[in-house]
């Protein structure tokens, strides 16, 4: 009881004693981050809930079904067209009058958050993506439902950064625990959804880092269980290696799958360009789409929706192999599958629809999958596994390749599958995959279109860095001063004598009107009659870029990098007039390559050297 009542005595009465609490949490920063990376993973896991309830309600107005899986061959056929035209239809007034037409969408628009506005996701933005992709899911596009779930997640985070006016810093760790959340709901893989956090969005395993991904990806989880239970995302077989001599077999099928993961991305800003050609229309190219999706519907319709129920189907080996109503053999429908579900989600894509490429990726890898098991054990039954099992080794191999992150993707494939005999054929077909990507180029599913529009992915790491450098952290000099009407003589007096290599000229109320450096005084150095005739206000450039001291280092790159003097003035942010100092090109690069040492960056080719 005593202790009881000390508990009491210790809430804050005031609310001084609130506001004083809430300012010593925001010190410790830990801490700080770990509550709220609590409340993120209840957030995005309640998110995740509704991307799949939304879907499974707009599924269940066309088909009468929560998935479409359940009831390709029950519906009638003009509700394959019908339903992905209309739902383009309402997608593209979306796309058209809420989203922002230069922002990229799901996962890369994280990205390009972090890589160019510091981690800022709009609510707006936000909220128009997860109604499009529900509607466009739930209407049947070829897409997944994995990347909005991400997205989301990743605004959740972000909205809250900004509302709370955190550090960039501390922002981009809360947007890693909503990407890795919302991977962690979809997939009921906690372990995954943070390694695909750290692998694919941040690129940063350190423990202060590490830590709230971890919470935010457990609650999550935990959450979804609560109202799904623990079930595996789809019907995954026992998984058995019948000998030994599978292995190389594993290994052709991951340079099989890295080749397919190759096409899709190359694909893709290949159908963008054919839509765009055929469609010019906006607002009508998702509806275009749909109507190319439903007649390849009407005659394959397990490409409609996900097509999880498909997949499962796939790896129990349960397909029935009908096309039309008639009856072919497995190899010729799922070659036939294959081919149609890839096109059909790339053009679902291209043409705007809302969703991402990770379900489609599953899907055409267990497609790839069974396709070579049924080859392999056919022609090698005594030592081969039956198609089932390649099928769920495609299955992540193929992702590992197209989203470029084999460490996550072996870890969703092996939580989803719960046993270890998969992991040896599982790490050989992944990384294999994805070396066989790699070697035509470090792009993936995720980072094509940024790169396409000229976005650097793999510098956003380090313009977070060079965001939270303020100007006042770099070293900078005093300048020396002259009035406008300075005598020419008393110009060069100061600009010898103060070695800095420029002079501030200023107006009656000291304020920089300009300044002069070498380039501008030599052509007035040798004519020594004109010492009492000329004055500052002749010989000044005004045309001078400034820095405000409330600038970053990462503004002040940038402006060196685009010209080609050595010196920079500070000036207040109050006043872009009143002149604190000067940078020197020399301070601000020195400053730069000691945050590269600091944060363990190493100079690869592919990084961009400032200097």
């Amino acid at each position: 009881m005593k202790n009881f009542r000390q508990l009491i005595q210790s809430i804050p009465k005031t609310r001084q004693e609130y506001l004083s609490g809430i300012r010593w949490l925001r010190t410790q920063d830990a801490l700080y981050l770990g509550i709220l990376s609590l409340v993120i993973g209840v957030l995005a896991g309640y998110a995740a809930l509704f991307l799949r309830y939304g879907i499974a309600y707009v599924s269940s107005f066309w088909t009468g079904t929560p998935h479409w899986s359940d009831s390709l061959h029950q519906i009638p056929g003009y509700l394959f067209i019908l339903a992905p035209v209309s739902g383009g239809l309402i997608v593209g007034l979306i796309n058209q009058h809420w989203l922002h037409k230069k922002q990229s969408r799901v996962i890369p628009g994280v990205i390009e958050a972090l890589s160019e506005r510091g981690g800022r996701i709009s609510a707006r933005q936000a909220s128009g993506e997860a109604i499009s992709s529900v509607i466009a899911i739930g209407s049947g596009a070829s897409m997944g439902r994995e990347a909005p779930t991400v997205a989301l997640g990743a605004a959740i985070s972000s909205l809250i950064s900004q509302w709370l006016n955190l550090t960039e810093k501390q922002m981009r760790t809360l947007l890693g625990c909503g990407v890795a959340a919302g991977i962690a709901a979809s997939f009921n893989a906690p372990i995954a959804g943070v390694l695909f956090a750290l692998e694919v969005i941040l690129a940063d395993y350190a423990v202060a880092t590490f830590t709230p991904i971890v919470l935010s990806s457990v609650i999550a989880t935990t959450i979804t269980r609560s109202e799904m239970g623990n079930y595996a995302l789809f019907t995954v077989p026992d998984f058995h290696m019948v000998s030994g001599w599978e292995i190389p077999a594993y290994m052709l099928l991951g340079i099989i799958c890295g080749l397919i993961a190759t096409a899709l991305i190359r694909s893709m800003p290949i159908a963008r360009k054919y839509l765009a050609m055929r469609c010019s229309n906006l607002y009508l190219r998702p509806a275009f789409a749909g109507l190319i999706l439903g007649c390849c519907a009407l005659i394959i319709p397990e490409i409609m929706s996900i097509g999880y129920g498909t997949l499962s189907s796939i790896l129990t080996e349960s397909i029935a192999s009908q096309i039309l109503g008639f009856t072919f053999p497995i190899v010729i429908f799922l070659m036939i599958l294959l081919v149609v579900k890839a096109a059909t989600s790339v053009i679902c894509s291209a043409g705007g629809f809302g969703g991402g490429m990770i379900g489609p990726s599953l899907f055409i890898g267990a497609t790839t999958g069974a396709l070579f098991g049924v080859i392999a054990h056919g022609l090698f039954p005594e030592i081969s596994e039956s198609y089932g099992a390649y099928a769920l080794v495609a299955a992540g191999a193929l992702l590992a390749a197209t989203i470029q992150a084999p460490m996550s993707t072996i870890l969703m494939v092996f939580e989803l599958s719960g046993g270890y005999a998969i992991m040896i054929p599982l790490m050989t077909a992944s990384v294999i995959s994805s070396l066989v990507k790699r070697s035509f180029g470090a792009s993936s599913i995720i980072t094509e279109s940024l790169e396409e529009r000229g976005i650097d992915t793999s510098w956003g790491r380090e313009r977070s860095w060079m965001r939270a450098v303020p100007v006042s952290r770099i070293p900078w000099r005093s300048i020396p001063s002259v009035s406008h009407t300075a005598k020419l003589r008393e110009l060069k007096q100061s600009y010898v004598s103060s070695g800095k290599g420029c002079v501030c000229v200023v107006d009656d109320e000291g304020l920089m009107l300009g300044i002069i450096t070498f380039d501008d005084l030599k052509d007035w150095l040798l004519d020594a009659s004109l010492d009492e005739i000329i004055i500052a206000d002749e010989v000044i450039n005004r045309h001078v870029r400034t820095v405000s001291e409330n600038g970053t280092l990462l503004e002040v790159i940038h402006i060196f990098d685009q010209e080609s003097f050595e010196q920079m003035p500070v000036v207040s942010a109050d006043n872009p007039r009143k002149v604190l100092g000067i940078l020197t090109r020399n301070a601000v690069f020195s400053t730069y390559h000691k945050l590269i040492v600091k944060n363990g960056e190493s100079h690869e080719s592919k990084q961009r050297d400032p200097s």
